[in-house]
């Protein structure tokens, strides 16, 4: 009987331990394969971390892009409203260029209308190809050196005074001038005209109430 009951509590210990070994061996498949299933876990955090990272990297450049889409998009703009401005200046500064211009054209036509009262150019001139008038003298060929005045006496106290000015074509520009010498000694203009000729061009021009027929030869220097 003692023999019978050791028997049997050691094969309940026995049983015992295998029902604990079972439990035990069903406890470590479940934490195998929950820790299976944590690292799954982990390894797809893991993934998802560096796709936000990547992510995140993706939307700072992209926000750089944009702010200096934007930064360019606000310089062009300042460009373009400066460049406005300096259109409608070029207009304004055009317009006061055209107005001093033609205001410098008017006081020089002025100036020059009150510095030379009659100036005949050369295709206007008259030449003396039939008799000359009664009034009329001819001073003829006529040596003259540029800015030095030559005196041509009249007769009666009158003197015809040339004063030639070589311009750049060649031509001469002479102011001719009609002076009569009064009794106290005094001289009185009588006319005063300007005359452009070529060299040795017979020409003849009204100064005061008379007509005054040359044909310059310019010296050379």
């Amino acid at each position: 009987m003692s023999t019978k009951l050791k028997a049997g509590a050691v094969a309940v210990v026995l049983l015992g331990m295998a029902v604990l070994l079972l439990v035990q061996q069903q406890k470590i498949k479940r934490l195998v394969d929950e820790n299976a299933d944590l690292r799954n876990q982990l390894n797809q955090m893991a993934s998802l971390r560096d796709s936000n990272g990547q992510l995140a990297e993706q939307l700072k450049a992209a926000g750089e892009t944009s702010q200096a889409n934007q930064n360019e998009l606000m310089r062009l703009r300042g460009q373009g409203v400066r460049l406005r401005q300096l259109e409608q200046e070029n207009t304004q500064l055009k317009a006061q260029r055209q107005q001093l211009t033609q205001q410098m054209r008017e006081v020089q036509s002025a100036a020059a209308s009150a510095a030379h009262p009659t100036v005949t150019p050369a295709s206007d001139v008259k030449l003396t190809t039939l008799a000359p008038p009664a009034n009329e003298t001819d001073l003829g060929l006529i040596e003259l050196s540029d800015g030095i005045a030559v005196r041509f006496d009249l007769g009666t106290g009158t003197n015809c005074v040339v004063t030639p000015k070589v311009l750049s074509d060649g031509n001469a520009e002479m102011q001719i001038s009609i002076e009569r010498t009064n009794a106290d000694g005094t001289t009185s203009l009588l006319g005063q005209s300007y005359l452009t000729a070529r060299p040795g061009q017979h020409c003849s021009i009204s100064v005061g109430d008379r007509m005054i027929a040359l044909a310059p030869n310019l010296k050379a220097k």
